[in-house]
């Protein structure tokens, strides 16, 4: 039978925003580890055995507790980041892959334009008439040479990849947009599917940031959308600037955008041209989002131990959160520890 021993942590704390007087209980919370024949400390480091749970023990009673691994996009000290230093990128990269799905080679022809500029002004989004006339006279720049876009209908298999260097857009706010615009409705006119839209700025000291479609504030302008279509009379609310969660045709579906996936849905043949834009807001391309951490806790129960693996070599802050709030005032109290995850 293995014998354990509990080994207390000397753990940094800092205590934050607190007023006394507004609540019931000021957070408070007291985190060890358990020492196994996996997981010893030497000084103010764990170390641990890479792919071996380690279970933290934890004495308090805070409303919430929130963990953060130290792995890359559960960084504590990143939970409010918002951009990257362009100083500390090496590079900076837009990627995604398109492919058009129904139709033909004739009615794929001409039918997506791709674009970039540092110098739009944006759209004022209750204006349909001069955002419309803004962004189809303004003099953009190709995000993509549109010999390279998709020339026929395909499959997922077969899909555009495109890579974009936005190196010499860090630091600028730039807007990113894409035209749809059919030309010939003797076949289908094809729904274009874009996949894993994101931003990678790789960072000098190796790691990386990641920011998808989702983080783009992406715009539709429904060109269209005073022509009272017949296969668009469904849509009743938002027309000019409206997306849609299922397939109505010619209007943007932005549904998957989180993981960096949205679609235009095609039209039957012989049915009007449609004629749409889809455009960012001004975006940094040094943006990212910031890194989250995983709730463990809430007001439904007590937690006194939390079990976690780290199944990769690396040296890691481990942070729990731990907050008291109420609706006038929070407490919170932040306790680290030091990780060193070995063969």
């Amino acid at each position: 039978m293995k014998h354990y021993k509990y080994i207390i942590l000397s753990l940094l704390a800092c205590t934050f925003c607190s007023c006394e007087d507004e609540l019931k209980e000021e957070a408070a919370l007291n985190v060890a580890v358990n020492s196994t024949e996996n997981v010893s400390i030497v000084g103010d480091t764990v170390f641990v055995k890479k792919g071996t749970p380690m279970t933290f023990t934890m004495d308090g009673t805070p409303d919430f507790i929130t963990f953060f691994s130290g792995e890359k996009g559960k960084q504590y000290i990143y939970k409010d980041r918002d951009q990257v230093d362009p100083a500390d990128i090496v590079s900076s990269k837009l990627s995604f892959a398109v492919w058009y799905q129904y139709g033909n080679a004739t009615t794929a022809a001409d039918l997506l334009r791709m674009y970039i500029s540092d110098t739009f002004p944006g759209m004022a989004k209750n204006n349909f008439k001069a955002d419309s006339a803004l962004v189809e006279q303004f003099k953009w720049n190709d995000l993509v040479d549109p010999a390279t876009l998709p020339t026929a209908p395909s499959n997922a298999a077969k899909a555009v990849q495109v890579e974009v260097d936005l190196t010499p857009y860090l630091g600028k706010r730039v807007a990113i947009a894409a035209r749809y615009q059919g030309h010939d409705n003797s076949a289908a006119q094809p729904r274009v599917n874009f996949v894993g839209m994101k931003i990678v700025n790789q960072m000098k000291d190796g790691t990386s940031s990641e920011l998808y479609a989702m983080n783009f504030g992406f715009t539709p302008v429904n060109m269209m959308c005073h022509h009272n279509l017949s296969d668009q009379k469904n849509m009743t609310t938002n027309r000019e600037y409206g997306t849609v969660t299922n397939n109505m045709s010619g209007i943007w579906n932005l549904t998957g955008a989180k993981s960096g996936d949205f679609f235009i849905h095609s039209s039957n043949g012989g049915t009007d041209l449609k004629y749409s834009w889809l455009v960012s807001d001004l975006i940094l391309a040094n943006a990212c989002s910031p890194d989250a951490g995983a709730s463990i806790k809430d007001l439904t129960g007590r937690l006194d131990t939390y079990t976690y693996t780290y199944n990769d070599l690396g040296v890691y802050k481990a942070t729990f959160l731990a907050t008291n709030s109420n609706y006038k005032a929070e407490s919170r109290v932040v306790r680290e520890l030091n990780i060193k995850v070995v063969e």
